[in-house]
């Protein structure tokens, strides 16, 4: 996620003359996360303890109510990705050029997000073949 939210806000930073930095990004702290046993990763457990060891409230520790963008992200797909998709299937992509991405499973993937049967567990990896293709079509070109 870290390095999600780093490729959509390192270009505007650059272009302004900022160095990107973000400590959770760190070879070394990826490194540790990764070793680090599943339940302790699972649902931001370690910062909650830590949170919880700070002296923060139980609402703050473990609130009613889960952050969760499961909306925002449906709407994208349904409403706005389709376009998106279409013209990657159009004029091609890189992740089709290197075997990464089978266009006929992408395809597949999008005629149901348009047939409105989206799937949050199972749809949402879809947006990241956008973001990956948007993001490898900008470094190639």
């Amino acid at each position: 996620m870290t390095l999600l939210t780093l490729e959509t806000t390192a270009p505007v930073l650059l272009r302004h003359g900022l160095w990107p930095m973000h400590p959770f990004a760190d070879p070394a702290m990826v490194e540790l996360g990764e070793q680090l046993p599943f339940a302790w990763r699972e649902l931001k457990q370690l910062q909650r303890r830590r949170l919880a060891s700070l002296g923060m409230s139980e609402d703050v520790v473990h609130p009613a109510e889960r952050e969760s963008f499961a909306e925002v992200i449906e709407a994208a797909l349904i409403g706005h990705a389709p376009k998106l998709f279409a013209r990657m299937l159009s004029e091609g992509s890189p992740l089709f050029d290197e075997g990464l991405v089978d266009p006929g499973g992408l395809r597949a993937g999008v005629d149901r997000l348009v047939s409105g049967r989206y799937v949050e567990e199972r749809d949402t990896k879809i947006l990241e073949v956008l973001s990956l293709h948007m993001s490898a079509t900008a470094f190639l070109s």
